[in-house]
Order: C-alpha cells, then sequence, then structure tokens
C-alpha cells in the first residue's frame, strides 16, 4: 500500500509520529489507517522524512520520531493562530505572500524548504489526494 506524497502530507505522518511520541514503521502504518499492508511503505517514506530532517530514528526504541525542526513544524500547527490572518489575505494579495514562501524556501531552513517544496507539490498535482 502506498504511504507516498500524493497520499500523504508530510504533516499527516509528523502528527502521528508527534501525538504517540515517536512510532514503529507498524504503528506509523497503523496510525495512517492502512494496516499491516502498508508497513514497507510507511518505512521507506519514513526514511525519505528522516533524509529531509523531519524524522530521525531512535535505534534503542526501534522507532520514528520527530527532530527538534519537526517538532517546531508541529508546534506551530497546533497553535495555527496565523492561519485566520492568511485566509482573510484577498486573493489578490496572495502573490505577495507567496514572494515571501519562496524567499523562505530560498533563505531559509533546507528542512523547511522541502517541507513547503513538498507541500505545493502535494497541494497542486492532479494526483494528489487533495484532488478527491
Amino acid at each position: 500500500m502506498s504511504v507516498g506524497l500524493m497520499e500523504f502530507r508530510d504533516l499527516d505522518l509528523m502528527l502521528a509520529v508527534e501525538k504517540d511520541g515517536g512510532l514503529t514503521s507498524h504503528g506509523l502504518s497503523e496510525a495512517l489507517g492502512l494496516g499491516g499492508a502498508g508497513v514497507q511503505g510507511a518505512a521507506v517514506r519514513a526514511a525519505w522524512m528522516r533524509r529531509f530532517g523531519m524524522f530521525d530514528f531512535d535505534e534503542q526504541a526501534k522507532c520514528w520520531i520527530l527532530t527538534p525542526s519537526g517538532q517546531r513544524v508541529v508546534k506551530a500547527k497546533r497553535q495555527a493562530a496565523a492561519l485566520g490572518a492568511v485566509e482573510r489575505v484577498p486573493d489578490e494579495s496572495m502573490v505577495d505572500v507567496m514572494s515571501h514562501v519562496t524567499a523562505r524556501y530560498r533563505l531559509g531552513d533546507p528542512m523547511m524548504a522541502n517541507l513547503l517544496r513538498r507541500e505545493f507539490l502535494f497541494g497542486t498535482s492532479p494526483r494528489s489526494r487533495a484532488y478527491r
């Protein structure tokens, strides 16, 4: 079963791992509602997220955990007060907002750049679950 970017946002996986303080690949597959059929896909996806700096692997507990950068993203999501302000921005002004986003993509933390790029792919690809 696929646990690819078009099926699950990185944030979906990050929230699942954060909720339990760490998950094995099997636990991550279960948290995503895939059961045993998604274990291999969950492991591969978590390994990619490790390369991007979102996850780390706790060798002793044999589970995926959030990196400090990943923890900051999840904490910000939980405190999403800024989302209301963005939703009130008129469509015509979103070009300016996107300019700020792309500047942060180019100049900011590489983990955040990957997360921004991947969120854009998820939200704009017709193959994505976002279109279903």
